[in-house]
């Protein structure tokens, strides 16, 4: 007779997709000015979360950069 806990000893264990080779990001909802959203949406219409995401990225690696001697 065979033991619920053999039954499962004895299948492969499944792989699933693995470690994300990007760091996952974090979602989030976001209150813009209007004339925020119609300039990337008139510069960068097909593009426009990516364009924020790397103008606030670059931001804020400026900002790092320029607070190490003031901490």
């Amino acid at each position: 007779m065979e033991t619920e806990a053999t039954a499962t000893a004895d299948k492969p264990k499944r792989k699933g997709r693995g470690p994300g080779k990007k760091p996952a990001m974090f979602c989030t909802s976001l209150r813009l000015p209007m004339e925020v959203m119609d300039y990337f949406s008139a510069n960068y219409p097909y593009t426009k979360q990516a364009k924020m995401r790397e103008v606030l990225t670059n931001f804020v690696k400026q900002q790092g950069d320029s607070n190490n001697g003031n901490a």
